[in-house]
């Protein structure tokens, strides 16, 4: 911890003091490759190994872990001001059980049980976060608005694609010449075109979130989707998140930007019905998907995007 290192023993007297004081400890984690799933358990706290297995409960920062320092400074100032902590590391809260309102005297090694620690206190909760540091900021609605654009872009050529492709294969099958009432049908955009093309576009946009977090527009703006306890998306969420957006959408979006605006986690109705986050891609973990998982999502996406515009395409030679 600072200059004078502590035995095991000593340090989780004092842990056990900083817990009861903060509802847990912040532990930090510079390699990519070590860092830990939320849910899941550690046997290494700070280089001591725990007398009971901690729970990973949600991510933090560097601001949280200096603030530890700080007790932990405060309770044993001998050991020093310890480590500053890396900015650049990752930080996460961790919990232990039947470790919370536990007090220990390190002089006399008595053991003295504290009044139940009320993490509502400290740590205001907002989606499984706390409000002071190691929060998850929603992204506000100006730039979730760009990334649509963007969203949109792909779409459309998306649509091109798809629209290329069927009339490629349609005069393969008519021999090079396509009747003309055919193509008098493609000319026009009906019904099922339009509901393929919404379809199409729901299906990307569900395709990319739930399999990586982000679509192509997200990605370039450093944003993920989130479930409001910073754990990856899930299929359930993504299809309720976007339907919701058809009605986040209304009026040029003004349902949704009302629903954003004051709103700490920046969510519209759509985050919230489906228990979703949008956030910046440096809070969340870095040891998620790589790059080639995006690679997977984005081709899943529009491959069935691409396949609902085509049905749509031949939905409407038949209708």
């Amino acid at each position: 911890m600072g200059n004078d290192m502590p035995t095991e023993d000593e340090f989780w007297k004092a842990a056990a003091q900083v817990v009861a004081e903060r509802g847990g400890l912040v532990v930090g984690f510079t390699e990519t490759s070590d860092q830990p799933e939320l849910g899941s358990t550690l046997d290494n706290v700070l280089g001591f190994r725990p007398p009971r297995t901690p729970t990973v409960v949600r991510i933090s920062d560097w601001t949280d872990w200096n603030e530890q320092v700080e007790v932990f400074y405060r309770l044993r100032p001998s050991w020093g001001r310890g480590k500053s902590g890396d900015p650049n590391a990752r930080y996460y809260r961790i919990e232990f059980p039947d470790l919370d309102g536990i007090q220990r005297n390190a002089s006399a090694g008595s053991v003295t049980i504290l009044p139940p620690f009320d993490n509502r206190l400290a740590v205001p909760s907002f989606g499984g976060y706390g409000m002071p540091a190691g929060t998850l900021q929603g992204v506000s609605f100006w730039p979730r608005a760009l990334a649509r654009v963007i969203d949109y872009v792909v779409h459309y050529l998306v649509g091109f694609i798809a629209g290329s492709l069927f009339g490629f294969l349609l005069a393969i099958a008519a021999g090079g010449r396509p009747p003309l009432w055919v193509l008098l049908r493609l000319s026009q955009i009906h019904f099922p075109v339009f509901v393929a093309w919404l379809l199409g576009s729901m299906a990307y946009q569900v395709m990319c979130t739930s399999i990586y977090g982000s679509t192509l527009g997200k990605v370039l703006l450093s944003m993920r989707v989130v479930q409001d306890d910073g754990s990856p998306c899930r299929w359930k969420s993504a299809i309720l998140r976007e339907l919701g957006y058809f009605f986040d959408a209304l009026f040029f979006g003004i349902i949704g930007y009302a629903a954003m605006k004051g709103d700490p986690g920046q969510q519209r109705h759509g985050d919230r019905w489906a228990q979703t986050l949008v956030c910046k891609r440096t809070q969340v973990l870095q040891s998620g998907p790589g790059p080639m998982r995006f690679v997977l999502a984005l081709m899943a996406g529009v491959c069935a995007d691409i396949a609902l515009m085509m049905v749509g395409l031949l939905v409407q030679i038949n209708w």
